[in-house]
């Protein structure tokens, strides 16, 4: 059994904080808000301060904001793995490839990745690769394992979300950043060899995007923690597997709102009178095990208590920041799986399909008004502007996985990054089910027979529908890890201006709440207004010096991204100086639709494409103009121009034609799956 954490000598619980209300209640409760409303966002607030604490640097995000930024300081940089990582990388996709080849990637009858899958995995490390060499794993770098993620989705999506999950959400991370000593060796060794499966446990009914109302909780009982409650729905805790729970703690002296803790649970081998666990059936991550679970009274070992009480929700957040990265890679990866299987002709051997020529696929062959549907302006705008925006994507992820690895903390580029993927994947997926047409709604047949427990032989004729059948998919992923719509229009404006009210605000309201006016914080404020509103005006508010293959095009987009991100900064500025108390309230002005939130959005992605690109192809050029122009015209609330439509249109003709360079480069060697009820081969269904 582990030791127990630290406690307080004198009574055996963590040691007491002040009771007094601190500055964000006191602030709270003067405009008017309900006690549940306090607790709740003091909570919040306090635990993102506190998981702020747990990295060092300034957030580049907020400095291109705010400041004078560096272009270096957005740069993801070169895959570099050290040798044994790129091997164990190497070894492992080989044999995903060989598996799913031969048929034997899947368990279709438990609807499982199939046993000999995972014990292969085990063997050659996998489950170790970001775990350090000091406890039996391999040492990869966080910034190294986007390529590997990319590579794992398009191999089998569940195969990269189990991976993020046992890592970055899950156990590895929260050990390394948060456990002692003794529980990194106790539990790090055996999740490297593939003994223990890794999942986290946040999300309860009701609850999923207030982590603040968990009700999940924990109480002494000697040598042991007694756990009682719900969680749902969470991925990987499998049986005989281990699962972070965040909870609260009770009787342990701890204010409310601030009792939040993480446990290590070894999850049992089968249910009991303690524990119960449930399968959901999912329409998305369905090879995954995904399950609710009721702990009653369930006992977890003293020494499993992850950091310290009063800490869980903000360890949380810490490890939330860096799975959004993850998100994006496999988000920028399923965009142009969905490109593939509208441009890509799986009925073609390779050995028969042209170098170059006109569009292929789906859209070559389905004609309507006497031309390929490829041939449409509006289609080759979707696809061109699908193409841009996973570009972008992916150079996000890899940014986000880059900061993490480098100990910066930067939740608005996290935001960023899983918002401006997720909405180009679910808006990619609607174009690619309608240009696919009614044949989108139809059932998939061979994953019908295998989630039946009657898979079809390999040769037999069955209808397959990639676009329709994975809709789901394609769409949770604006859910998973915090709601679109809640990222932007609460979380990324808090992000964003919480060093400036902790700075500037909070003073002010204090003054007032104690009532007096307070002169010197609000002169404090009015005067870094000024300054940063002069600012935003300097023709030069960041530097592009140290880029990799500084192409002249490349410096133009770079400085004016920096011009839009301070502009963007002076906006952000005007309404926390017009609303101040209430701003809270009307935080919802920074978010979506058109909002701050919504541009920075698109100039962020803009900037890290024109960094990260050292492509000198012209189409890679145009990939950045066009991203630049939506950013320029979503500035000025300015809707698409025939202009920028033109320039996706030129993109997706690119994409489309085979022996172009974005072609080979992102779509000629991912396989499509056959188009359902193929026109060309109907006498096989019929």
């Amino acid at each position: 059994m582990l030791p127990a954490a630290d406690t307080d000598t004198a009574t055996g619980s963590a040691p007491a904080r002040p009771a007094t209300p601190d500055a964000i209640s006191l602030i709270l409760a003067q405009a008017g808000r309900s006690a549940e409303e306090i607790a709740a966002l003091a909570t919040l607030d306090d635990a993102d301060r506190s998981a702020e604490g747990q990295f060092s640097g300034e957030p580049p995000t907020l400095t291109s904001l705010f400041g004078k930024a560096r272009a270096t300081e957005f740069d993801a940089g070169r895959f570099s793995p050290s040798p044994t990582v790129a091997a164990t990388m190497a070894a492992v996709l080989e044999f995903l490839i060989e598996r799913k080849r031969a048929g034997t990637l899947l368990d279709n009858r438990l609807m499982l990745l199939h046993a000999g899958t995972i014990a292969g995995l085990a063997r050659l490390g996998f489950f170790g690769l970001a775990i350090p060499e000091a406890y039996g794993g391999h040492g990869a770098r966080l910034g190294d394992l986007g390529p590997l993620l990319r590579a794992l989705t398009l191999v089998h999506p569940d195969l990269a979300v189990m991976f993020e999950v046992h890592n970055f959400l899950g156990p590895v991370t929260p050990l390394l950043d948060f456990g002692t000593e003794q529980q990194k060796r106790h539990f790090l060794p055996r999740m490297a060899r593939g003994e223990l499966l890794g999942s986290f446990a946040l999300t309860e009914p009701g609850v999923g995007a207030d982590p603040s109302r968990l009700s999940l909780s924990a109480r002494r009982d000697g040598d042991q923690w007694l756990v009682s409650g719900v969680k749902w729905p969470i991925t990987n805790v499998v049986y005989g597997g281990i699962c972070i729970l965040v909870l609260k703690l009770e009787g342990e002296n701890l204010p409310q709102g601030r009792d939040s803790a993480m446990l290590v649970f070894e999850v049992p081998q089968a249910d009991d009178a303690r524990f119960r666990m449930v399968r959901n059936r999912l329409n998305a991550f369905d090879y995954l095990w995904n399950a609710r679970f009721r702990m009653t009274d369930c006992p977890v070992p003293i020494g499993n208590l992850l950091g310290p009480p009063g800490k869980g929700l903000a360890q949380a957040f810490s490890s939330l920041a860096k799975g959004r990265g993850g998100i994006c890679v496999n988000s920028a990866v399923k965009i142009f799986r969905l490109l593939a299987q509208l441009i890509q002709d799986p009925e073609a051997a390779a050995e028969t399909v042209p170098a170059t020529g006109g569009p292929r696929g789906w859209i070559g062959f389905r004609h309507t008004f006497g031309k390929p549907i490829g041939e449409a302006p509006r289609i080759r705008t979707w696809v061109g502007r699908a193409t841009a925006e996973a570009l972008a994507a992916r150079c996000l992820g890899d940014v986000c996985f880059r900061l993490a690895a480098n100990g910066i903390r930067d939740e608005t580029m996290g935001m960023i990054a899983k918002v401006y993927s997720t909405r180009a994947l679910l808006q990619t997926a609607i174009h690619a089910y309608q240009i696919q047409g009614g044949r989108s709604v139809h059932v998939d047949e061979r994953r019908l027979a295998a989630r039946d427990g009657h898979p079809l032989p390999a040769d037999a004729y069955a209808i397959e529908n990639y676009i329709g059948e994975n809709i789901h998919e394609f769409a949770i992923a604006t859910v998973y890890e915090g709601p679109n719509p809640v990222l932007a229009d609460v979380g990324a404006p808090n992000a964003m201006t919480r060093g400036i009210r902790a700075k500037y605000l909070e003073p002010i309201g204090l003054a007032e709440a104690k009532g007096h006016f307070g002169w010197a914080p609000k002169l404090g404020f009015a005067w870094y207004v000024a300054a940063n509103v002069l600012g935003s005006l300097h023709p030069w508010p960041g530097s592009v010096e140290g880029i990799r293959n500084p192409l002249p095009w490349r410096q133009r987009l770079i400085r004016r991204a920096f011009r839009r991100n301070r502009i963007l900064g002076r906006r952000i500025l005007l309404v926390i100086a017009r609303y101040q108390k209430s701003f809270i309230d009307e935080s919802f002005l920074l978010g979506d639709e058109g909002g701050v939130f919504d541009c920075l959005c698109a100039s962020v992605a803009s900037l890290v494409y024109a960094i990260a690109t050292d492509r000198s192809e012209p189409e890679y050029q145009l990939v950045g103009e066009s991203l630049d122009l939506e950013a320029q015209l979503l500035l000025a609330h300015r809707s698409v121009t025939p202009h920028l439509q033109r320039r996706f249109a030129d993109i997706g003709r690119a994409v489309m034609t085979p022996g172009n360079v974005l072609h080979r480069d992102l779509v000629a060697d991912i396989h499509a799956s056959p188009i359902p009820l193929d026109p060309r081969s109907i006498d096989r269904f019929i």
